[in-house]
C-alpha cells in the first residue's frame, strides 16, 4: 500500500464509500487554493486594471459584470477545493481546476481574436499547467484505488484491467511512476582522493 494513501474500505465521513484520496492530493489542493486565493487578492487590488482588460476582450458595455460574474464563480471554485481538502475528497478538486482549465481556454481564444500574442502566451502556459495538475490528481487517485483493489485479474468482458483500473487510469498511473523514476534518488558518484 501507497504511505500515506487511505485506501481501507469504509474510511472516512461517507461510510462505505471507496477512497482514492492520496497524501500528494493535500499539495494539490493547497496550490489549488492559494492560486484561486492570490487571483481574488489580486482583482481586489488592481480592480481598475482588471476591468480594463476585460474591456479590450468584450468593450466597455459589460466588462464590470462579466468581471463580478467571473469573481464570483472563482470564489465558488475556492470553495470547492477547501471543501475538498477538508473532507478528503479528490473529486472535489476536480471543479476547480477544470474551471479554470476553461477559464484559461477561454481566454485564450480571446487573445488569438484580438491578436493579443503575450497574453496567449500566458494563459496557454497557465492551461497546461492546470491539465498536467488534473492528471496528476487522477493519477494519483488511480494509485490509491490500486492500491486498495483485490488481487488477481478483472472478470471476463469487464472494461477494467488488472487491479480494477480503466485504461487511462493505467496510462496516468504508468506516467507518475515513469516520471517518480526519472526525479526518484540518484546513486551519488564516488568522490575522487
Amino acid at each position: 500500500m501507497t504511505v500515506g494513501a487511505d485506501a481501507r474500505p469504509g474510511s472516512g465521513p461517507a461510510g462505505g464509500a471507496a477512497r482514492t484520496w492520496h497524501r500528494f492530493h493535500y499539495a494539490v489542493g493547497v496550490f489549488v487554493i492559494a492560486y484561486g486565493v492570490a487571483a481574488l487578492a489580486s482583482a481586489a487590488a488592481l480592480w481598475g486594471d482588471r476591468v480594463d482588460e476585460v474591456e479590450g476582450y468584450f468593450g466597455s458595455g459589460p466588462a464590470t459584470g462579466i468581471l463580478v460574474f467571473a469573481k464570483a464563480v472563482e470564489v465558488l471554485l475556492v470553495l470547492a477545493a477547501v471543501a475538498g481538502v477538508v473532507l478528503r475528497r479528490d473529486l472535489l478538486l476536480v471543479p476547480p481546476m477544470a474551471g479554470w482549465m476553461a477559464g484559461f481556454a477561454m481566454f485564450a481564444v480571446l487573445d488569438v481574436f484580438t491578436g493579443r500574442w503575450g497574453g496567449l502566451v500566458e494563459h496557454l502556459a497557465y492551461l497546461a499547467a492546470f491539465v498536467v495538475l488534473l492528471f496528476l490528481s487522477y493519477g494519483l487517485s488511480a494509485k490509491v484505488q490500486l492500491a486498495g483493489a483485490p488481487k488477481g485479474p478483472a472478470p471476463d468482458g469487464s472494461p477494467r484491467g488488472p487491479g480494477g483500473l480503466t485504461w487511462t487510469q493505467e496510462f496516468a498511473l504508468q506516467a507518475i511512476n515513469r516520471a517518480a523514476a526519472l526525479t526518484g534518488p540518484r546513486a551519488r558518484p564516488a568522490k575522487r582522493d
